[in-house]
């Protein structure tokens, strides 16, 4: 989703820490000294999504660790019924 400025409703590329408060270059420039002091919208998207594929990545190891720890039981159960003849 495209933020747009505050200002001016044009497509924004900076915002403010902890707000919801976005701007164009040109408004970012106008309304502040330093513009470095900002946040760049594509920072904090690829931010977003590396943090997103990290959570991805920690549900499929743990995904593979309960595949692990289920086929172990089931082999661990099934070697216990065939030593007592048990189903």
């Amino acid at each position: 989703m495209v933020k747009k400025c505050v200002v001016c409703n044009e497509n924004a590329e900076f915002k403010i820490k902890d707000t919801s408060d976005y701007y164009c270059k040109d408004c970012a420039e106008e309304n502040f000294s330093d513009v470095s002091m900002l946040i760049k919208v594509e920072e904090e998207a690829q931010k977003l999504k590396e943090f997103l594929r990290q959570k991805i990545d920690d549900i499929k190891h743990d995904e593979e660790e309960l595949d692990t720890m289920i086929t172990f039981t089931e082999k661990k159960h099934d070697k216990h019924d065939t030593k007592t003849g048990k189903d």
